[in-house]
């Protein structure tokens, strides 16, 4: 919404006070992967979640990172690094499956050329239910290797994510692929958040998450880099 929680302070009394529908578009939240595990998860697939993991190591790919003066490499312009941009569509699929961000404590480095704001990010995220998760972000121009973006381990198996989602428990210990008969892939998030939007404005029905809930992304990330300065625990709400 904004680079701090002041101007979205700001953004959300406006709103209140328009006419018609204000709708974060934070397109994580209709990712179809994430849905699918989110479903296998309320279903038990892997019991009581124990811990989750994110990884993302990418390319400065053109489309966004391309240009004379791309602004993602400008602190000013993005309001901050990998945490604050690209961290949040990876921060909201935790809070889907695991609930709210207690408090975090988070390392951040720089080693990306000409990126003003941090380049890698590590991290461990603390809910409030107690459980743990890590948060791994790097911008990279060299090789990578194949990754999990998202493993959640739960007391009876675990669910993967990279190409499609994956589910491994006792009927299924060499994983069974889960809904390949939806269309799936991070481009079809903005389909689902398209069709919310226009479900909200034509029909009155509320969005799939509030503006507010998109402030969890926002504090997380803030969190985040009061950690990297300060090397202690730093609460999200406070």
């Amino acid at each position: 919404m904004a680079p701090d929680t002041d101007a979205c302070d700001r953004i959300l009394a406006a709103a209140d006070k328009a006419p018609g529908v204000f709708m974060l578009a934070e397109n994580a939240h209709y990712w179809p992967e994430v849905e699918i595990a989110r479903e296998a998860i309320a279903e038990g697939a892997i019991g009581e979640i124990v811990t989750a993991r994110v990884q993302l190591f990418f390319p400065p790919m053109a489309q966004y990172y391309g240009g004379e003066n791309p602004w993602r490499m400008n602190l000013q312009a993005a309001g901050g690094g990998l945490s604050i941009d690209t961290g949040s569509h990876y921060i909201r699929p935790l809070r889907m499956w695991m609930g709210e961000i207690e408090e975090v404590v988070a390392a951040m480095e720089h080693p990306f050329p000409g990126m003003e704001g941090e380049s890698l990010a590590r991290a461990l995220f603390r809910f409030t239910s107690g459980q743990v998760a890590s948060f791994d972000l790097l911008l990279t121009n060299g090789a990578i290797a194949p990754q999990d973006i998202f493993r959640i381990t739960g007391t009876e198996g675990e669910i993967t994510i990279a190409a499609g989602v994956t589910l491994y428990n006792a009927e299924n210990r060499r994983g069974r692929k889960l809904r390949e008969d939806v269309p799936q892939g991070y481009m079809v998030s903005y389909q689902g958040q398209i069709a919310d939007f226009a479900k909200a404005v034509l029909n009155g029905e509320p969005p799939a998450a509030t503006a507010e809930f998109s402030l969890g992304e926002l504090r997380t990330a803030l969190a985040m880099e009061r950690s990297a300065r300060t090397r202690r625990w730093e609460k999200v709400w406070d």
